[in-house]
C-alpha cells in the first residue's frame, strides 16, 4: 500500500515537470522563469524530475 502511494506521488511530480516544460516555468524558492533564468529553470527540473523518479525506487520491501 506505501508502495503504491509513493508511486502516485511520482507520477504526480512527473506530471508537474511535463507541466514546467510547457509553461517556461517553475517553483522553488520562488517562481523561476526559463527566459529570465535559464540555469536556475533546468536546475530546478533537475531537482523535481529526480524526486519524482526517486519515488518509484524504494529500500523496504514491504507492500
Amino acid at each position: 500500500m506505501v508502495s503504491f502511494f509513493w508511486r502516485i506521488v511520482g507520477v504526480v511530480l512527473l506530471a508537474w515537470v511535463a507541466w514546467d516544460l510547457y509553461a517556461g516555468y517553475t517553483l522553488l524558492y520562488d517562481v523561476i522563469y526559463r527566459s529570465a533564468d535559464p540555469l536556475m529553470y533546468w536546475i530546478g527540473i533537475a531537482l523535481w524530475t529526480a524526486l519524482g523518479l526517486s519515488c518509484f525506487f524504494s529500500s523496504s520491501s514491504q507492500d
